[in-house]
């Protein structure tokens, strides 16, 4: 299991929603187990688990870059 945490900055007005757009998002396996609103550079933390690296990066190119009002990710793998 892939264990990441994304460093999302949304447009702020949409920050609300796409906390709750995001939480438990599934595609195929991997599954977005949460998603915080937080001050800095970026506005969201989600924290995703995936069977792969490929299947986590569908999910973030294909489910999380798609959702409205998203401008940048960034994957923070985790390795231990």
């Amino acid at each position: 299991m892939i264990n990441a945490y994304l460093l999302i900055d949304a447009e702020p007005a949409r920050l609300q929603d796409l906390v709750e757009e995001l939480a438990d998002m599934k595609l195929d396996h991997t599954v977005v187990k949460s998603v915080h609103a937080v001050a800095g550079q970026f506005n969201l933390i989600a924290y995703v688990e995936a069977p792969s690296v490929p299947e986590l990066g569908e999910c973030v190119t294909q489910g999380i870059a798609e959702a409205v009002g998203i401008r940048r990710i960034e994957t923070n793998i985790v390795i231990w």
